[in-house]
C-alpha cells in the first residue's frame, strides 16, 4: 500500500479541519503527519522513508537532489502553493518523480495582503494604534495620500497583474517590469492597466515597489546595493513572493540610513525569523509571518485541489 507524508503540517492546517481529515481517510492509504518543519535533508529523508507521495507545505522544506535520489519509492511530490524553487525539478524528472501544484488558487488572497500592507504602511496604521493601546497617546500623525501615487510592481504573473488592477482601483499610476520574457499578447494584456518599463526605470520612479516575481537562481537578490541606489528615498518596499528576492542585510541597511522610507515583509531570507532579527527593532518596518495566502475561504478549495492531484497520481 502506497504511503503518503504530511511532512510539515506545522501551522496544523490539515489536522485541525474534520472535513480535510475525513478526505485524507477516504484515500484508504497509509498517512504519516508531522507537525513541524525538518530541520535538514537529513531529517526530510528519514521522515519519508518507503513513501510514495510526499505533501509539502512549506516552501523551506527543500525536496533536493539528495532527498530524491535516496528516496527510490518516492513517485510524487505534491506541493501545496503555487511556486516550485524548492523542489529540485531535474532530479525529479531524472528519478520520474511526478510533480505536482495548485497555481494560481491564492492569488486574490496575496493581492489584499499586498495591499494591506502598504495601507498599514503608508497610513502608519500599527504605529498609531499601540500608540493608543500601549501609550495611552492620542496621536496626530501624518500620513501620505495613496491616491496619485506610483507602484512598482516587479514581474508580471496573475498575483502582481491583480495588484496592478487593485492599486489603479485606488487612483495610483502602475508601473510593471516584467522579470521573465513575455510574448507580445501578454504584454498587450499587461498594457491595459499599466505602464510597461525595465526595472531600472521601475525603481527610479515608484514611491510603493511591490515584488511578485519566481526565485531562480537569476532572481536571487533581484533587489540589491545597486537596485536600492536607485530607489527614491521616500519609497517603500513591499514582497510578499521569496525573502530572498530582496538581499535582507542591505535592505536593513538601506533602511536605517534613510536610503528608503519603508518595507512591508511577509517573506524572508529564513523562515521563521530570527529571533534577533534587528528587522525586529525598527519603526518604518511592517512583518507578516508568510501569511499572504492564509485565507480561510481558499485554504480548504486548495487542499481538496491538492488531494486531487495525490489521487490522480496513486
Amino acid at each position: 500500500m502506497e504511503k503518503i507524508v504530511i511532512i510539515d503540517d506545522e501551522t496544523e492546517i490539515f489536522s485541525l479541519k474534520t472535513e480535510i481529515s475525513k478526505a485524507l481517510n477516504s484515500l484508504n492509504r497509509e498517512i504519516d503527519l508531522y507537525y513541524s518543519r525538518p530541520e535538514d535533508t537529513a531529517e526530510i529523508i528519514s521522515r519519508l522513508k518507503d513513501t510514495h507521495t510526499v505533501i509539502v507545505t512549506k516552501a523551506t522544506t527543500k525536496i533536493n537532489n539528495d532527498v530524491i535520489e535516496n528516496l527510490p519509492s518516492l513517485k510524487h511530490i505534491a506541493v501545496f502553493g503555487t511556486a516550485l524553487d524548492h523542489i529540485d525539478e531535474n532530479a525529479a524528472k531524472r528519478n520520474e518523480v511526478v510533480i505536482s501544484s495548485i497555481p494560481n488558487s491564492f492569488t486574490m488572497s496575496v493581492a489584499e495582503h499586498t495591499m494591506a500592507l502598504m495601507f498599514s504602511l503608508i497610513k502608519k496604521i500599527p504605529e498609531i494604534n499601540n500608540r493608543i493601546k500601549n501609550n495611552n497617546e492620542w496621536p496626530s500623525e501624518e500620513v501620505d495620500l495613496i491616491n496619485g501615487k506610483t507602484i512598482g510592481i516587479i514581474g508580471s504573473g496573475l498575483i502582481g497583474e491583480q495588484v496592478a488592477k487593485m492599486a489603479s482601483s485606488f487612483g495610483m499610476h502602475v508601473i510593471m517590469s516584467p522579470v521573465m520574457r513575455l510574448d507580445n499578447s501578454r504584454i498587450r494584456t499587461i498594457e491595459e492597466f499599466a505602464e510597461v518599463s525595465d526595472i531600472n526605470l521601475l525603481l527610479e520612479n515608484s514611491d510603493v515597489i511591490s515584488i511578485h516575481t519566481k526565485l531562480t537562481t537569476e532572481t536571487k537578490h533581484l533587489i540589491d546595493n545597486e537596485e536600492i541606489s536607485k530607489i527614491k528615498s521616500n519609497a517603500i518596499i513591499i514582497n510578499t513572493a521569496r525573502g530572498s528576492l530582496i538581499n535582507q542585510s542591505v535592505l536593513y541597511d538601506a533602511l536605517i540610513t534613510g536610503k528608503i522610507a519603508g518595507a512591508a515583509l511577509d517573506v524572508f531570507e529564513k523562515e521563521p525569523i530570527e529571533e534577533n532579527s534587528p528587522l525586529k527593532g525598527l519603526k518604518n518596518v511592517l512583518l507578516t509571518s508568510h501569511n499572504g495566502a492564509n485565507s480561510k475561504e481558499l485554504i480548504l478549495e486548495s487542499i481538496n485541489n491538492l488531494l486531487k492531484n495525490v489521487k490522480q497520481n496513486l
